[in-house]
């Protein structure tokens, strides 16, 4: 079977599932961790998700 030349043919499942799962592992915080540490990573995703959505919001012209 030929792959194609990129990840987004078809053929690609299995490199597919094995970067998601570097990518998984890579993101998963270490047993560990204090629970301020993770409280702060929670604080700062919320405050780039909403800076997203307010980016959003501004270029698409309409309240949300």
């Amino acid at each position: 079977m030929t792959l194609g030349k990129t990840l987004l043919e078809s053929g690609h499942e299995a490199e597919w599932r094995r970067l998601n799962a570097e990518k998984r592992q890579a993101l998963m915080p270490a047993p560990d961790t204090p629970i301020a540490e993770l409280l702060r990573r929670g604080q700062r995703l919320s405050s780039q998700a909403a800076g997203l959505l307010r980016a959003v919001e501004r270029a698409d012209e309409r309240p949300r």
